[in-house]
């Protein structure tokens, strides 16, 4: 009779999106991962069949629990659009718990990694892009029925270019770059030019974990 998983793979994906995220794929190893899952190499494969794999299903749940997340805190269900678009922007600027700078995105850090050369792990990450990107168009969608996009605007092609921008201030986030919150904010007046949206921050802490 085999013994009983000590974890179930919801578990054991938590763990390793979180030290994909810290560390950055290409950077973790098989026994970083012996480590962060406290499992032998052997059960690793036994459960995800490649590293390739896991990596991949490591983004997927992330995309579920941690972006989910996000746009569900921040976005769905806003009342003001891009009130919602500006909360959505700063919760990435929050470090996770015990860190002093912010991680950005595991999306955004894995997308520049040789880990992402895999077909399976290139979908991953694009369907996670995929879902931002949606989430974004939605709300550009909103403040355009509104009137409170320039005329003429194409909420797709908006939607595109903040994605564009949300990406970049993932990036510069995992750098500590000052003065991000300003950009955010000026990024949206150029957007939003005719809006008048409340300059309020999150309260919440550390939203990127949940």
């Amino acid at each position: 009779m085999s013994r009983p998983a000590k974890y179930d793979d919801t578990d054991l994906l938590d763990r390793s999106y979180d030290l994909l995220w810290r560390d950055g794929c290409d950077a973790v190893s098989i026994r970083d991962l012996e480590e962060a899952l406290d499992l032998k190499a052997p059960s690793i494969y036994r459960r995800f069949h490649s590293r390739e794999e896991l990596i991949a299903r490591s983004v997927d749940r992330y995309v579920e629990r941690v972006v989910g997340g996000r746009i569900r805190r921040h976005l769905d269900g806003a009342a003001d659009p891009v009130a919602g678009l500006r909360s959505f922007f700063i919760s990435a600027l929050e470090p996770a718990q015990g860190e002093s700078i912010a991680r950005g995105c595991l999306l955004t850090v894995t997308a520049g990694q040789v880990a992402t050369t895999t077909p399976r792990v290139r979908t991953a990450v694009d369907a996670g892009l995929g879902s931002v990107e949606a989430a974004l168009r939605v709300q550009v969608g909103r403040a355009v029925a509104m009137g409170r996009t320039a005329a003429g605007t194409d909420p797709d092609t908006l939607a595109g270019a903040l994605l564009l921008a949300f990406e970049g201030l993932l990036v510069l986030a995992r750098t500590g770059r000052p003065g991000l919150v300003a950009a955010v904010d000026q990024l949206l007046t150029a957007c939003f030019p005719s809006d008048q949206y409340r300059n309020t921050a999150p309260t919440e802490r550390n939203p990127s974990h949940e």
